[in-house]
């Protein structure tokens, strides 16, 4: 079906944004790693793996292929829900 150019454009910041919140995610998560607290020794590999897997979820979510685009918005609201749950207990003092 035909869209109108409203609706293309909302669909589009709204990818735009998604896509900004992942590699931000990524970034955090990266940092998180190689800083990681209670750990005295982060491995390289893991570091690496992530970074390469993470870049795969990019590059096919640049190429718009459905199933990386899923993961993109799995992965932002993963973090997200993550991020509350760390909030709540840090608040409680759990």
């Amino acid at each position: 079906m035909y869209e109108f150019k409203d609706e293309f454009e909302r669909k589009e910041k709204k990818y735009k944004i998604y896509l900004y919140l992942f590699i931000f995610a990524v970034l955090i998560n990266t940092f998180i790693d190689i800083f990681d607290l209670g750990i005295e020794k982060v491995s390289g590999v893991r570091i690496v793996i992530s970074l390469l897997f993470f870049g795969v979820i990019l590059y096919f979510g640049l190429r718009r292929k459905f199933w990386a685009e899923v993961m993109i918005k799995f992965f932002v609201w993963l973090n997200i829900i993550l991020m509350f749950l760390i909030i709540t207990v840090k608040i409680l003092g759990l």
